[in-house]
């Protein structure tokens, strides 16, 4: 029994509404602390944070057939990694045999962009150089779209890089020191392929090194491809590093500075 807090009569306990003197009766029931929705964007106390959500792009294979493993000798090789627009980081796969290079294309005269040479560095020893990220040629026409490739030139040699599309055109050249990077941005979708040379003592009129040249090529290509609000963006070196699974193989000098 309990009492009616109104007209003061006992009545049942279980009673919701007094019988006498008909006034409803309401009690207040203890409740725990929750959170049927939060609008602030900090998330209430004591509860964590939720992570960002990332999305990964991984290209489809291009052939049903399995690729090669791949093992460097003495764990060192040249790496390649690819992320994407929002975090997407991948190695290539090896492919086996070296990717024979294109035959070059000469430039046609409407799309022959060529930079006016640049005057060289003369610094206190007798060995002429270019400041980092000088560009020695950049195509008209294959510029407008969203692909970058960073290039890290850890070696101890000045180096001299040059992109080309898979039938042999060069698109762009650039000249990077020892131990510096640069980044090749707005790349147009398409596939590619990249070489580098590394000397000393640039001669800005013959365009090469004259000290101990020396030219490689990646066996891989580098395939620029944007769907939807993704792209690819790729991070090279060109020097091994621990962990790379990128070849390259050698070229002659003459054969670089043909392209």
């Amino acid at each position: 029994m309990k009492k009616c807090p109104f007209c003061k009569n006992e009545i049942q306990s279980s009673a919701t509404e007094c019988p006498i003197c008909k006034m409803v009766l309401v009690e207040k029931i203890p409740s725990g602390k929750t959170y049927s929705s939060y609008s602030n964007t900090t998330p209430p106390p004591n509860e964590p944070k939720q992570k960002a959500r990332t999305s990964y792009y991984t290209p489809p294979p291009k052939s049903s057939t399995p690729p090669k493993q791949f093992q460097m000798p003495k764990g060192s090789g040249w790496i390649i990694s690819i992320v994407g627009s929002i975090a997407l980081t991948a190695i290539l796969n090896y492919h086996g045999a070296p990717n024979p290079l294109p035959a070059p294309i000469t430039t046609a005269v409407e799309d022959n962009n060529i930079l006016p040479s640049p005057v060289s560095v003369v610094p206190k020893t007798p060995y002429r150089y270019l400041a980092n990220g000088t560009v020695l040629f950049r195509s008209s026409s294959s510029f407008g779209g969203p692909g970058v490739l960073t290039i890290s030139n850890g070696s101890g040699s000045d180096a001299v890089v040059k992109l080309i599309t898979s039938g042999g055109k060069k698109v762009y050249s650039v000249y990077i020191r020892a131990n510096n990077s640069y980044s090749i941005k707005n790349i147009d979708d398409g596939i590619y392929r990249l070489l580098f040379a590394f000397g000393s003592d640039w001669d800005s009129g013959q365009k090469k090194f004259l000290v101990n040249p020396s030219a490689e090529a990646f066996d891989d290509t580098f395939d620029f491809e944007t769907i939807g609000s993704q792209y690819v963006e790729y991070n090279i070196t060109l020097n091994p590093v621990e962990g790379g699974k990128a070849t390259t193989n050698p070229i002659n000098p003459s054969d670089f500075n043909k392209y």
